[in-house]
């Protein structure tokens, strides 16, 4: 995961649009008799490239199997399907070689390569951390 210093989307609690950054949305589904987590990442359509992929360890880091899909707004998604109760780490790649970062991932895991992983927990009774400081400062 060498190459170009990530892109950092930034901090946005809201629709990605031309001034906000990710989002992450996760909800809880019942699919051929068993809970999913079904997870769906959303970025801005500020972002130009030709594609976009969501990697990590729940595709075995594949760079080509999970591509995001253009929305009518020209922003980017794709959803996915996991297991309840678990950590993935991810990242975002852009083209063949630009690693984006998320803000708006659950947390963060450095790697091997000197940057971060970014982490989504399929747990439905997680609760993000609040950091009062930010709020009330």
């Amino acid at each position: 995961m060498q190459g170009n210093p990530p892109l950092d989307l930034g901090d946005s609690r809201n629709e990605p649009t031309e001034k906000g950054g990710a989002m992450i949305k996760k909800t809880f589904v019942e699919v051929e008799r068993q809970t999913r987590a079904r997870v769906t990442f959303t970025l801005p359509n500020t972002i130009w490239a030709d594609r976009i992929t969501l990697v990590g360890d729940f595709n075995n880091w594949d760079t080509q199997s999970h591509p995001f899909s253009r929305t009518r707004a020209g922003g980017w998604t794709i959803t996915v399907d996991l297991e309840p109760a678990r950590a993935y780490q991810f990242r975002y790649l852009q083209g063949n070689s630009q690693w984006m970062n998320d803000q708006e991932a659950d947390s963060h895991v450095h790697n091997i390569y000197g940057s971060d992983n970014f982490v989504v927990i399929t747990d439905p009774n997680f609760a993000p951390y609040c950091d009062e400081r930010k709020i009330n400062p």
